[in-house]
């Protein structure tokens, strides 16, 4: 990842707490590097060689990147 915010390597601990159901379900994501896949609002996009942004479902729209500037600016 290339962020000017993320200067040094970083270690997240999680705390986890016993659920009184008798056979409770135990949720966990590991955010592994080199991770292809990008979540914007509640769509799923995958991020291709080139760094373009592809759908993941047929006839799914592109995203609205109003939000993001150019690389560069």
């Amino acid at each position: 990842m290339i962020d000017n915010g993320l200067t040094r390597p970083w270690t997240v601990n999680k705390t986890y707490r016993r659920q009184p159901e008798r056979e409770p379900v135990w949720l966990d994501y590991v955010c592994a590097e080199g991770q292809q896949l990008v979540r914007i609002g509640n769509e799923n996009y995958m991020l291709s060689h080139d760094a373009y942004l592809m759908p993941t479902r047929k006839g799914q729209s592109p995203p609205d990147l109003k939000y993001f500037k150019p690389a560069g600016r």
